[in-house]
């Protein structure tokens, strides 16, 4: 029950902060909202386009660039296409191939000015200072700012789930441009992939077309040589041995050059190869290929006397004039060659490994590295084939040089007809295979969606704006209300009193300014004081009834019936204590009983003024023994209420106060009169109130709500009581009810006094 009430308590002391604070947060909330609408108004909107593309995994017959250089699982691929995605290389060529489009001219990627003018603050102040032609935004002066503003603009997210699709985001000022920039990027990427995964085959390819074009002139010049021969010297055909001889030869000469060729397409394989590797790794990997060991140089001489007996037994079979392709012993000696090739590539892996660190194979692709390694194989194999095939070409030379001069050189030139055709017909077939392999390469990235323009912006958020501007505001407001009720440090309401451990004997709301018009000749001060006489003027409203309470409570605070004097003080000045004295010295009289108010204030005193009364005759005369008691006080035009001015102002009221014949006079004065009131000054400033305390039956302290500092009320309390003055409790004063959460008196007594 008492945790139950005690959350209530503080639920309505949260509510009682909001309340006294609701147009800070309202100010607030308005300020932030005004911003959020604003921004809502002028921002341009932005729109986000997706694509999305999926990366294959490697396949034996589609290895590319790409997945050669990557090493470990499928994230690592991912990570590296999105690294390779947003790489400078293929970023500059997007925006190339923007730059070549039709529309490239309406795209404002390429320019800086936004697509849509709208109302700017900032661009108004600055026309109406006159710099109308001037932008506040450059055009991008470099390609590089270029890359930097699609870098921003672009996204590539990674897939959540167990797939191997990317998406492609870009935003873009207009739905149609942001679709065009997603399907350009994502467009380029796989071109970009497609054509790195046939980089080497494209080397030999072009390699093979350049040597075409070379051997065409070399043919057509053979054959006009052959044929112009024959015609001069009326010669047309060689006898049949002559003719076998020159065929041998021919097959083994296009043999030769067909090894030439592989061999040399083979380096350009490998420059490329070589060319995507860092200069670490070149290192390590030329180290590798000059690393020799016994079973290696085994393993090659095997390879070279294995390669020149083949040599060897193709010449007999072709000088027998079988065929070589059906043989079963050169298909058994191909078999053996492979397999050495394969020996000296597994045994290279193996000296790498033990070489330590240094030379580790797991700082290459496994694929890149087995391509390297068989391809350095094959070319120690095209090397040694091509060493046999020059010694068998010798002797088919020499052979040849035997014939007689007119049949020799007729030879000669049929032969490089035959050669050379031959060989022609050889790169033509090996070009369309390098062209059919180059066409079989598609890369590992595979458009899966292409972007389509976007139904919606994706800034700004007009509805979540709003509604987080709701929050802010709200919190902002909320905070700075909290952190003010940190930092406070007045008495505010009843609570804040009773809080400190004092007793609220009431609490007064702000009394409306209203004025007796037929006592215009008082001061202004004085008329100000004067219409706070709300208790006779006003008998029935709330602010009476209000006074009527603090009446009551003090006629209960103390139930001995000689309680008759009570001093009303305040901390400070200007809290209200005079005007408080003077209606609740009114409500007492208008109870019947016989009241006196002396004005103890020796320094500014008021009440004088307030009942329209002659201040010369007052208690300093009294004191002095130069008026009685009967003289000095004076009547007012309030039944029952008395009045003591406080008379001329001495030159020290505290010895005033502080003496005997103050002292008596209080006891003479309490025979006289059923309740005597006392005005005095604030106890914080002078000692009069607390001189006035020790012999007085009780004390009322009056704090004004909103401005009576909480240290400066502690402070008299505790100089109250150094002097043993009985506190009889506080009195609010000046409480506004109209602003206050929960307040009783705007809850009951307004309502009622408004309806009665």
């Amino acid at each position: 029950m008492e945790s139950t009430q005690s959350n209530s308590h503080v639920m309505s002391e949260y509510f009682r902060i909001f309340y006294r604070g609701r147009w800070i947060v309202l100010f607030c909330l308005v300020s932030v909202l005004a911003v959020v609408v604003y921004y809502n108004v002028t921002a341009i909107p932005v729109y986000e386009a997706s694509a999305w593309i999926m990366i294959k995994k490697e396949r034996t017959l589609d290895k590319t660039l790409f997945d050669n250089l990557m090493v470990g699982d499928q994230t690592t691929v991912l990570y590296n296409h999105t690294k390779l995605l947003k790489s400078r290389t293929l970023i500059k060529e997007v925006i190339q191939n923007l730059q070549s489009l039709p529309q490239a001219d309406s795209l404002y990627f390429l320019r800086s000015e936004p697509p849509i003018e709208r109302f700017s603050i900032t661009r108004w102040f600055l026309n109406a200072m006159g710099f109308k032609n001037r932008t506040l935004r450059a055009q991008p002066s470099s390609f590089e700012e270029l890359i930097e503003k699609f870098r921003n603009s672009s996204t590539v997210v990674l897939p959540r789930d167990k797939t191997d699709i990317l998406e492609l985001r870009v935003k873009a000022y207009t739905p149609n441009e942001s679709a065009l920039l997603a399907n350009t990027w994502m467009e380029t990427y796989q071109a970009m992939d497609i054509r790195e995964s046939r980089g080497e085959i494209t080397e030999v390819r072009q390699f093979l077309e350049q040597k075409i074009k070379e051997i065409q002139g070399t043919l057509s010049q053979s054959e006009d040589a052959l044929k112009e021969y024959k015609k001069m010297k009326g010669v047309t055909e060689l006898n049949a041995e002559t003719q076998q001889l020159i065929q041998q030869l021919a097959e083994f000469e296009t043999e030769y050059e067909e090894a030439r060729t592989d061999l040399q397409a083979n380096e350009r394989r490998l420059a490329y190869l070589k060319s995507e590797l860092d200069e670490s790794q070149k290192a390590i990997l030329d180290e590798a290929t000059h690393i020799s060991s016994p079973v290696i140089m085994e393993l090659q001489r095997q390879m070279a006397q294995l390669m020149g007996e083949k040599a060897a037994y193709e010449e007999q079979l072709k000088g027998a004039g079988y065929r070589t392709e059906t043989d079963a012993r050169l298909r058994s000696i191909d078999q053996r060659l492979k397999g050495l090739q394969e020996s000296i590539v597994e045994e290279t892996k193996k000296l790498l490994r033990r070489g330590g660190s240094a030379l580790n194979p797991l700082q290459f692709s496994e694929n890149l590295l087995n391509e390297i390694l068989q391809i350095e194989a094959e070319n120690k194999a095209l090397k040694a084939k091509t060493e046999a095939l020059s010694g068998i070409l010798s002797r088919y030379n020499q052979m040849l040089n035997t014939l007689p001069e007119k049949s020799l050189q007729l030879a000669r030139l049929q032969r490089e007809a035959e050669v050379n055709n031959n060989i022609f017909m050889m790169l033509r077939e090996k070009f369309e295979e390098s062209r059919i392999s180059e066409a079989g390469r598609t890369g590992s990235v595979r458009i899966v969606d292409y972007a389509d323009p976007p139904l919606k912006p994706i800034r700004p958020k007009k509805v979540q704006n709003l509604i987080l501007g709701i929050l802010c505001g709200l919190g902002l407001g909320m905070g700075i209300l909290f952190l003010k009720e940190y930092f406070r440090n007045t008495l505010q309401a009843v609570e804040d009193v009773e809080k400190l451990g004092f007793p609220v004997l009431g609490s007064i709301p702000v009394i409306p300014a209203r004025g007796n018009h037929k006592k215009r000749h008082i001061d202004p001060r004085s008329y100000r004081i004067e219409s706070r006489l709300i208790t006779h003027w006003e008998p029935n409203s709330a602010i009476s009834e209000a006074y009527r309470t603090v009446r009551t409570n003090i006629q209960y605070a103390n139930g001995n019936p000689s309680f008759k004097t009570i001093l009303v003080t305040s901390p400070g000045p200007g809290e209200g204590k005079s005007t408080s004295v003077a209606n609740l010295a009114i409500t007492f009289a208008q109870m019947g009983a016989k009241t006196l108010l002396i004005d103890t204030d020796l320094r500014r005193p008021v009440l004088h003024n307030l009942f329209d009364l002659e201040q010369k005759r007052g208690l300093t005369q009294v004191l002095v023994r130069r008026l009685s008691i009967r003289e000095a006080i004076q009547p007012t035009h309030i039944k029952h209420l008395f009045v003591l001015p406080s008379g001329p102002i001495p030159k020290n009221p505290s010895e005033f106060l502080a003496s005997k014949t103050m002292r008596a006079f209080i006891q003479k004065v309490s025979q006289l009169f059923d309740l005597i009131l006392l005005d005095s000054p604030p106890v914080i400033p002078v000692t009069d109130a607390c001189v006035l305390a020790s012999y007085l039956d009780g004390v009322l302290l009056v704090v004004y709500s909103e401005r009576t500092d909480r240290e400066a009320f502690l402070r008299s309390t505790l100089l109250l009581k150094h002097v043993d003055a009985h506190i009889l409790g506080v009195l609010v004063n000046r409480m506004d009810v109209t602003h206050r959460y929960g307040s009783y008196y705007r809850k009951y007594y307004t309502k009622y006094y408004t309806y009665s």
